[in-house]
């Protein structure tokens, strides 16, 4: 009879092992179809699909205001409308560009500038030196990048990129 009763107990325990495991799998298909939605969500939300989207605004305005300077039937305040609008969304495409060119540049301290890979390290470290019986601190910097390009203490290093460029010439 113990004999039943462990088998009952294991097969029972290897029964809410199972469905865990099928609920944990269930959650994980949920989590990817939700990161791939969010990833969608990016990628269309992007600086660059931005500009393409306002460029192509720009281009339909401009044809569209083309179109009704050229009929006859066009009123000034439609073409006045038009210009309007063009207007705006020229100022739009002109801000989102001042945007970009400002991330790029807080950007830069983050990328290699030979070939953008971003940062890994950024360290500080702090040596103490004694000369002539005085002890002086000394600040060291470095800077790792993933690409394998470092600057320590301002001296840089070669970037890998560079480095296989050059080999290649």
């Amino acid at each position: 009879m113990p004999f039943i009763a462990f088998i009952v107990a294991l097969f029972t325990l290897y029964r809410l092992l199972v469905e865990q495991k099928d609920a944990t799998i269930q959650l994980q298909k949920e989590n990817i179809a939700y990161l791939k939605d969010q990833l969608t969500d990016a990628k269309s939300q992007s600086p660059d699909s931005l500009a393409q989207s306002l460029s192509s605004r720009i281009k339909l305005y401009e044809e569209e205001l083309l179109r009704l300077k050229q009929d006859k039937t066009s009123t000034q305040e439609q073409v006045q409308a038009k210009e309007t609008e063009l207007k705006q969304v020229r100022e739009e495409a002109e801000e989102l560009t001042r945007k970009i060119l400002h991330a790029k540049e807080l950007l830069s301290d983050f990328l290699c500038p030979y070939c953008g890979a971003p940062l890994a390290e950024k360290a500080y470290q702090e040596e103490f030196v004694e000369h002539k019986g005085y002890e002086f601190s000394i600040d060291h910097e470095y800077i790792a990048f993933e690409c394998g390009y470092s600057i320590l203490d301002g001296k840089p290093g070669v970037c890998p990129s560079q480095h296989s460029k050059h080999e290649n010439a």
